[in-house]
C-alpha cells in the first residue's frame, strides 16, 4: 500500500508488507497515533485441526501489534465455521459436525497460546462467535438487520460475482456468511470497544460490511485493515508442497520438515519473506539482496528458516536440525511407516526396522544414538503417540504417522 503514515508502527508494518488495504487510512493513522491501546480482532474458521503457513502472516501481525501495547481479540468461527464463506473455490466447503469444530478449535487455540500472549493482564481475548450467533432469533434478526444489507452490494462481491459469472452453485447458506461476519464486528465493538478488524485481502468485502453495519447501528466509525495473501514469486499461494499442507502444529508436520520448507523457498522470495517473518532491521535484510543469484543466498535462507521455526516451534533444536540437513536428510526420501497404535520407543524401533530386536533397540537408545524429531533421547520407554521423525545414527530414518 502506497501511503506515508504519521504512525511509526504503521510505517514499519507497511514496509514489511503487512498492509494491503484500509477503509480509512488517514483516520486509522490517527487512531494509531493516539495514546490509548487499540482493541482489534481477527478471526479464523476452524476447518482443520491446525492453522497453516497461510495464517502465519496474521499471527505475526497480531504479535507485533500486541508487543506495541494493543490488545487483540482472536475469534474462532464456531458458528460461521458451520456455514463456510463463499470462496473462490468451485464448491461449497465441506460441512463439519459441531463436535469436530470444537475439537479443531481446542487444537488450534492450544497452538496459538504458544505464539500469542493470552495470559498477561491485557492479553489476547479468545472468543467463539457461536456464543452469540447461536442465540439470535431468526425473525428478530431479519427485522433488526436485514434492512441494513444491500443485496446489490453483496452480489457485487468479487468472490460471489465470480461464482455467479461461472454459473456455479452458490447456496443461500454461504450467502449469509457475510451478514454474520458483519454482526461479529458489531458485537465485539459493543462488548469490547473493538474498533479495528484485520483480515486477509480475500475478506475485504466481508470486512467493509462490518464497518458499514457498525456505522449504521451506532453512528460510530470503526476500521478495517486487510493483509495481503502470502504468495510466492510465481503468484501462487504459499503453504503447499508436493507432500501436502505446511501445518503449524508439530503433530501434523515435524519442526524439521517445517524448517526444510523455508530453507527451500525460491531465491526470489527470500528477501520479502525475511522482511515479513524475521525481526531483523530492514537495512540489515537489504544486505542480503546482493546474495540473490549466488550460493550465498542459502545463508539468508537459513536465517529465514531459523527465525520462523524458532517462532512457531520455540522448543525445536535448531542445531540438530542443521546437522540433519547437512547430512543430506530430505523428508521426501525418508521411508514413511504408519502405526495403528501408540507404543514405546524401543518397540517402535523394532517395528519399523531400525533395530533387529528389542534388546538392540534399548542398547541404541541408552547409548544416545536415537533422536525423535531431531531431539536425542536415552529413555527406551518414551511413548510415541504422534507423527514424528525417528533417526538412528546419521543415516537411518523413519517418518512415523498414525
Amino acid at each position: 500500500m502506497e501511503y506515508k503514515f504519521k504512525s511509526e508502527l504503521l510505517n514499519e508494518l507497511n514496509k514489511r508488507h503487512y498492509i494491503y488495504q484500509m477503509t480509512n487510512a488517514s483516520a486509522t493513522d490517527e487512531l494509531f497515533c493516539g495514546k490509548e491501546p487499540i482493541v482489534f480482532y481477527i478471526g479464523y474458521d476452524p476447518t482443520a485441526k491446525s492453522l497453516h503457513v497461510g495464517h502465519l502472516l496474521w499471527i505475526k501481525l497480531v504479535k507485533k501489534l500486541q508487543d506495541a501495547g494493543h490488545r487483540p481479540i482472536v475469534l474462532c468461527g464456531g458458528a460461521t465455521g458451520k456455514i463456510g464463506d463463499p470462496t473462490w473455490k468451485e464448491t461449497q466447503r465441506k460441512m463439519l459436525s459441531y463436535d469436530a469444530i470444537l475439537d479443531n478449535i481446542k487444537s488450534i487455540n492450544n497452538k496459538l497460546s504458544t505464539l500469542i500472549d493470552f495470559d498477561v493482564e491485557h492479553g489476547a481475548i479468545p472468543v467463539n462467535n457461536d456464543d452469540w450467533l447461536s442465540k439470535l432469533k431468526y425473525i428478530d434478526f431479519l427485522r433488526d438487520f436485514g434492512v441494513l444489507f444491500s443485496v446489490n452490494k453483496m452480489l457485487a462481491m468479487d468472490s460471489v460475482s465470480a461464482r455467479l459469472e461461472r454459473q456455479q452453485h452458490l447456496s443461500f447458506l454461504e450467502f449469509n456468511y457475510m451478514i454474520l461476519q458483519a454482526y461479529d464486528f458489531l458485537h465485539l465493538f459493543e462488548t469490547y470497544n473493538c474498533v479495528l478488524q484485520i483480515g486477509g485481502q480475500d475478506q475485504w468485502s466481508n470486512m467493509t460490511h462490518g464497518v458499514d453495519l457498525v456505522r449504521r447501528k451506532t453512528s460510530k466509525e470503526v476500521f478495517g485493515l486487510s493483509i495481503p495473501l502470502l504468495l510466492n514469486s510465481d503468484g501462487k499461494k504459499m503453504g503447499k508442497t508436493e507432500s501436502g499442507t505446511v501445518w503449524l502444529d508439530e503433530n501434523l508436520l515435524s519442526p524439521f520438515d517445517f524448517w526444510q520448507y523455508w530453507r527451500n523457498v525460491d531465491d526470489r522470495d527470500v528477501i520479502q519473506l525475511m522482511e515479513i517473518f524475521t525481526d531483523l532491521p530492514l537495512d540489515e535484510i537489504a544486505k542480503y539482496v546482493a546474495f540473490i543469484g549466488t550460493s550465498k543466498i542459502n545463508d539468508a535462507k537459513i536465517v529465514l528458516a531459523d527465525s520462523i521455526t524458532s517462532f512457531v516451534h520455540p522448543s525445536a533444536d535448531l542445531n540438530a536440525i542443521h546437522q540433519s540437513a547437512s547430512e543430506g536428510v530430505h523428508s521426501d526420501a525418508i521411508e514413511v511407516v504408519k502405526l495403528s497404535a501408540s507404543m514405546a520407543l524401543d518397540k517402535v524401533l523394532k517395528e519399523v526396522g531400525l533395530a533387529e530386536s528389542a534388546t538392540q533397540a534399548k542398547r541404541l537408545i541408552e547409548g544416545g544414538g536415537v533422536r525423535v524429531d531431531n531431539v536425542p533421547t536415552d529413555k527406551y520407554d518414551t511413548l510415541i503417540d504422534k507423527d514424528c521423525l525417528i533417526s538412528v545414527g546419521k543415516k537411518k530414518f523413519r517418518k512415523i504417522t498414525f
